[in-house]
């Protein structure tokens, strides 16, 4: 059902439910009479009536911030209130219609009988609510359409866009999963000089046009939509300048790009996942080229196959990688000068522990999602991290009853980092094996400046008393050190945020 929508003003609270009465004052330019309304909803309006005089006395401005603060849906709702109210909704500089649109069913869902008929209620609801906005200014327009969205209805998606850019909106959401053909969105789109934040998912066909210019925007977001071609993409790219922020996700070879191209002269975050299908299969095939120069952050969980170049040399400070198949030479140098690292461990990550030197790394989470022998890498990665504070180890899988046997062989040499540096160590899903403790007991007899270690024991372990008692009795050189444990999978984030 719509939810009861609350407002505080002062001392008072307003309290009042919608039905489909908001789609007949839209479509009606908002004529209906409150007595209409009232003989259709007696008491909510008479409840309404003994706070209308208090209520009537707010400006404009504070009614319009007090609606910012509530979803779109009941936003519009408060047309309802009172004659007072039945414009203040159009003025709202905001408007969010992806909640309803994708994950809820509402009031109109239950009257109607089923959701095809809450989906048609929803696209006339975005049509009719658009029409009658007044704003001068809209600063954010979010439209979601879920795959349950009818495709028979004579809807044009590109008008809605149209109309924010030319209220100069500053950011645009918009996501398409209906079952219909990929849209095209009109052209006026990427020649808007007030955007700021552009996010486009799902059945959306990036068809940028030659003049195609974006000067303000900086946060840009590609979700699994697909490109007319390889030069709407660089074209797209090339039309930010100030691009700051750009965020990509793939999903197989259906986005008609083979070359994808990031070049972005002023980029500092970038974030790209690339995910094939199994029966696609890892074949490889493409090309991943960041000619980012001004790059800061970097994410990136690619299981493509595909190969990636690295351009001019960027200078890393935080990185997350997994599943990444052939970066070159430059990729995997521009990781030496990171001080966050989040890995997630494969044989083709092995070797970096031994051939780069982590000279600035002060943080690194090691992820193992497979049955690896992962010991002596990281002993390498310690040996080549002279400055690390904190080591994560995150063990997520729980997947076979007999684990691969594992390797330890004690360094001939203490890693520079343990007896000048480490301060927390961590570890997620600790199982107690023989060389898991002699790793525990190494640290703990060489981790000089250590303050605090965290254990999250293995949620398939039969005796956790005992791993405990192990672990609390072995010797720590640091007599100041703090050794924690929980059985919570959200362990990592909890230590993290309180550090």
């Amino acid at each position: 059902m719509f939810e009861p929508l609350s407002l505080f003003v002062g001392s008072i609270h307003v309290r009042f439910h919608v039905g489909d009465v908001i789609l007949i004052l839209l479509e009606q330019g908002i004529p209906v009479l409150l007595e209409q309304v009232s003989r259709r909803f007696p008491k909510k309006i008479t409840k309404r009536i003994e706070v209308e005089d208090k209520i009537s006395a707010l400006p404009d401005d504070l009614l319009v911030q007090i609606l910012l603060l509530v979803p779109t849906k009941d936003a519009v709702a408060t047309m309802i209130l009172s004659k007072r109210w039945r414009y203040i909704w159009t003025m709202v500089p905001k408007l969010d219609y992806l909640n309803d649109g994708i994950h809820k069913v509402g009031f109109l869902d239950f009257l109607f009988g089923d959701r095809d008929s809450y989906q048609r209620w929803f696209l006339r609801f975005i049509d009719e609510s658009l029409r009658v906005h007044k704003a001068p200014v809209l600063e954010k327009l979010a439209i979601g359409l879920g795959p349950r969205c009818p495709v028979d209805v004579n809807v044009d998606v590109g008008k809605w866009i149209e109309k924010a850019v030319n209220r100069k909106v500053r950011e645009i959401e918009f996501i398409l999963r209906w079952s219909a053909e990929h849209t095209s969105l009109p052209k006026i789109l990427y020649t808007c000089d007030t955007l700021v934040f552009l996010s486009l998912s799902e059945k959306i066909l990036v068809d940028v046009p030659s003049l195609a210019c974006l000067p303000s925007l900086e946060d840009l977001e590609l979700h699994s939509v697909v490109y007319k071609d390889e030069d709407s993409l660089a074209r797209l790219l090339s039309s930010c300048p100030n691009l700051n922020y750009l965020s990509v996700e793939r999903r197989d070879l259906q986005d008609n790009v083979k070359l994808f191209n990031i070049k972005a002269p002023l980029l500092e975050s970038l974030s790209y996942e690339y995910v094939r299908s199994h029966n696609e299969g890892n074949i490889g095939g493409g090309t991943l080229v960041i000619d980012c120069p001004a790059l800061k952050e970097i994410s990136i969980a690619d299981y493509s196959g595909d190969s990636c170049f690295v351009e001019n040399n960027p200078h890393l400070d935080k990185a997350f990688i997994s599943g990444f198949c052939n970066p070159d030479d430059k990729f995997v140098a521009c990781l030496s000068s990171v001080i966050d690292l989040e890995l997630v461990l494969n044989f083709a990550t092995f070797a970096w522990f031994n051939t780069v030197n982590f000279y600035q790394l002060l943080e690194c989470k090691i992820n193992i999602v497979d049955e690896v022998d992962w010991l002596e890498p990281l002993m390498f990665l310690l040996q080549n991290s002279p400055n690390l504070k904190v080591l994560s180890i995150y063990k997520t899988f729980i997947q076979n009853a007999e684990e691969l046997p594992l390797s330890w062989n004690q360094p001939s040499s203490v890693p520079e980092c343990l007896a000048t540096h480490l301060e927390i160590f961590e570890w997620n899903e600790y199982g107690g094996r023989n060389e898991e403790k002699e790793l525990v007991k190494y640290i703990f007899a060489n981790s000089k400046f250590l303050k605090r270690a965290g254990f999250s024991l293995k949620s398939t372990s039969q005796n956790k008393k005992k791993m405990m008692e192990e672990l609390e009795s072995m010797s720590r050189i640091s007599s100041s050190s703090q050794l924690i444990f929980s059985t919570q999978l959200e362990y990592m984030c909890v230590l993290y945020e309180k550090k």
